[in-house]
C-alpha cells in the first residue's frame, strides 16, 4: 500500500475537546518549527487565497499549533484553513501486517461565506492531536466536534479525506519529510455508522454518487 492512501483498516470516531479546554494565549510567530515555514507555502501555493497566519499556546508553554487562514480560497467569499506545525509529530498508521508507518499530517477544514465555525473545528481537532496523540488518517473520524460550535448541525461529526479543493497537497516533501494534507468533511450520524459498516472507499464513492455538498451543515444524510 503506498503511502498516499495507507488509513486504519478499522476507522474509528473519536470525542472532540471540549472549547473551553482549548488554549487561549497567542504563540510567537518566531516560535514555528523550523520546517513550518516551508510547509506554510505549499499550502498557500496550493490553496490559493489571501493568507494570514495564527498560532495558540497553551497555559502552560508546552503545546502551539500555527495555523493559516486563507480568505477567498477555494473560491471567492470562502475561507480555507490550514494547521502547519502538526506535521512535526509522529503519526503512526497501523498496517495489516501489524506493523505501523509514521505519516506526517497536517488538518485543513473549508468554511462557506459567512461562517467561522470550521475554523473553530480545526482549532478543536488540532489540540486533540497535540493533547492526546489522535490518529490523522482518511477514513478517521473525529465525532461531535462540528456539533460544538453548530449545535444545530445535522453533520456532526468529522471525517478526514484527501483535500480535494487544493490540488497537490497529497504529499509535499519537506526537508527529510513526507508531509500530507487531510481536509475535514462534515458527516451525519447515519452516514458514521454506515461508514464503519461499509468501509471508506465505500464511503466516498456513496457520498461522490449523492453529490454531496461538503460545506453544508445542514444538508440531508445520503443514507
Amino acid at each position: 500500500m503506498s503511502e498516499d492512501h495507507v488509513r486504519p483498516d478499522n476507522p474509528q470516531e473519536t470525542s472532540p475537546v471540549s472549547p473551553e479546554d482549548l488554549p487561549e494565549h497567542l504563540a510567537v510567530p518566531t516560535q514555528m518549527p523550523p520546517t513550518g515555514p516551508a510547509v506554510a507555502d505549499a499550502a498557500v501555493k496550493a490553496i490559493g487565497g489571501t493568507p494570514s497566519a495564527d498560532a495558540m499556546i497553551d497555559g502552560e508553554g508546552r503545546l502551539r499549533v500555527d495555523v493559516l487562514s486563507l480568505q477567498d480560497a477555494p473560491a471567492p467569499g470562502w475561507r480555507t484553513w490550514s494547521t502547519v506545525s502538526l506535521h512535526v509529530l509522529p503519526n503512526l498508521i497501523p498496517l495489516q501486517s501489524g506493523e505501523s508507518t509514521d505519516v506526517r499530517a497536517e488538518l485543513m477544514t473549508v468554511g462557506a461565506p459567512g461562517s467561522e465555525v470550521m475554523g473553530k473545528v480545526l482549532g478543536s481537532c488540532a489540540f486533540a492531536v497535540l493533547q492526546d496523540h489522535w490518529l490523522m488518517a482518511p477514513g478517521i473520524v473525529f465525532g461531535g466536534v462540528v456539533a460544538m460550535y453548530d449545535p444545530e448541525t445535522t453533520t456532526p461529526h468529522l471525517m478526514w479525506v484527501h483535500p480535494f479543493t487544493a490540488q497537490g497537497l497529497d504529499r509535499v516533501e519537506v526537508d527529510e519529510l513526507r508531509v500530507h494534507w487531510l481536509m475535514g468533511m462534515p458527516i451525519t450520524e447515519a452516514e458514521r455508522v454506515w461508514l464503519e459498516a461499509n468501509g471508506f472507499d465505500a464511503f466516498v464513492d456513496l457520498l461522490d454518487a449523492g453529490k454531496v455538498n461538503y460545506s453544508d451543515l445542514r444538508r440531508p444524510s445520503v443514507v
